[in-house]
C-alpha cells in the first residue's frame, strides 16, 4: 500500500510538471497606496523565497473607504470578485481610526473567508458569533487584564478599585479580570477546604474588585464616581478607558489628590497614549509604601510591604511567560 501511494505521489508530480502553477489569491484592506505597494512587495518576495512552481501568490489589494457600505461593496467588487483566499486588514490610526475592519469581517465572514487583523486591539473581534473568520496577529485590549492580576498577586494587592467605560472594550476588560479572579478564588477556596482550613482559607484568599465603578463614554464630569472610589479601602485602581476618557479621569484624579503617595493606578496602553500620557499620574522616584491588606491610610495593619518604582512592574512581564499574548 505505501509502494502504490508513493507511486501515485510520484506520478502526481511529474504531471503536475507540465502544467501552470496554482494561484494562491491574497486579498488586502490597507490604509494607504503606499502600503498596498509594501504588501505587493511583501508577496513578491514571498514568492521569490518560499514559492515553488507548484504555487505562486497573488496580491490584490485595496485601501479603506470613507464609509461601510462603500467598504463592503469594495470587498465584494475587488476582492471576493478575484477569489481570494484570505484577506488582510489594517486598522488606521488616529485621526481615520473609524475605519475598522468591521465592515470587511461581516462582508468576507458571509463567504467564510478568513480575514487577519494586523493592528486592531479591539476586543470585539475576538467574539466569534460576530465576527465568524477574524483572526489576530495582535492581542486584543482585554488581555491587558492578565498583566494586572500578576501584578495584584505579585503585590499581594488583595483588594482593588475598578473604573471603566460603559462600553464594549471596558466590559471586555471587566468581564477578564473578573474571571481571572474568580479562577484565583475558586482554586484557594478549593484547596483550603479539601485541608479542612477555613482559617487558612480567610488569611489567603486572592485579590479581588471591592467595587466595579462605570461611567459613560464622553462624560466630562467624573468627580463624583472618584469620591465614591476614595471613600473605598482600596488605594489600587485599575483604569479601562479611552484615550479621552482617561484624560478626564485623570484630571479630576488629580484635584481629589488621588495620584500622589498611596495610590497605585494600574492602566493600559490606550490609557496612557497621546493626550492622556500627558495627564496621567507620574511615577514617584522615591519608594512608596502601601499596606499588603489595603487598609485606610491611618489605620495601621502590620507588614507594611514596599511598593517600588516602575522598573520593577517591567521586570515583573519580562521574566514571565506571557504565553497567549498579554
Amino acid at each position: 500500500m505505501r509502494l502504490l501511494l508513493l507511486a501515485v505521489l510520484v506520478w502526481f508530480s511529474v504531471a503536475r510538471a507540465g502544467c501552470e502553477p496554482k494561484i494562491i489569491n491574497i486579498g488586502a484592506v490597507l490604509s494607504t497606496k503606499k502600503h498596498e505597494q509594501v504588501f505587493r512587495d511583501a508577496i513578491s518576495q514571498a514568492n521569490k523565497r518560499h514559492g515553488t512552481w507548484k504555487i505562486q501568490l497573488n496580491a490584490t489589494s485595496v485601501t479603506h473607504k470613507p464609509n461601510a457600505i462603500q467598504m463592503a461593496l469594495s470587498v465584494c467588487e475587488d476582492l471576493i470578485s478575484s477569489q481570494v483566499y484570505a484577506i488582510l486588514v489594517s486598522h488606521p490610526p488616529a485621526p481615520n481610526d473609524h475605519l475598522t475592519p468591521t465592515p470587511v469581517s461581516y462582508t468576507a465572514g458571509f463567504y467564510r473567508i478568513p480575514v487577519l487583523g494586523l493592528t486592531t486591539r479591539m476586543s470585539i473581534y475576538s467574539d466569534k458569533s460576530i465576527h465568524l473568520s477574524f483572526l489576530r496577529t495582535v492581542p486584543p485590549y482585554s488581555h491587558q487584564s492578565n498583566v494586572w492580576f500578576e501584578m495584584m498577586r505579585f503585590y499581594k494587592w488583595n483588594h482593588i478599585i475598578l473604573i471603566v467605560s460603559d462600553d464594549h472594550e471596558g466590559r471586555a476588560a471587566q468581564k477578564k479580570l473578573e474571571t481571572l479572579l474568580e479562577e484565583k478564588e475558586s482554586k484557594s477556596k478549593k484547596r483550603n477546604y479539601d485541608s479542612l482550613e477555613q482559617l487558612s482559607y480567610d488569611s489567603k484568599r486572592g485579590p479581588k474588585a471591592e467595587k466595579v465603578l462605570q461611567f459613560e463614554p464622553g462624560t466630562k464630569n467624573v468627580t463624583s464616581l472618584l469620591l465614591e472610589a476614595k471613600e473605598l479601602e482600596a488605594r489600587v485602581i485599575i483604569l479601562s478607558a479611552s484615550e479621552d476618557d482617561a484624560t478626564t479621569v485623570y484630571m479630576a484624579a488629580a484635584k481629589e489628590n488621588m495620584t500622589g503617595p498611596g495610590y497605585v493606578w494600574l492602566v493600559g496602553e490606550r490609557e496612557i497614549s497621546g493626550n492622556a500620557l500627558r495627564n496621567a499620574p507620574e511615577a514617584h522616584e522615591r519608594e512608596e509604601r502601601i499596606c499588603p491588606y489595603q487598609r485606610r491610610r491611618g489605620s495601621g495593619g502590620p507588614d507594611w510591604a514596599p511598593l517600588q518604582k516602575g522598573a520593577d512592574a517591567y521586570q515583573i512581564c519580562r521574566r514571565r511567560d506571557w504565553q497567549g499574548g498579554v
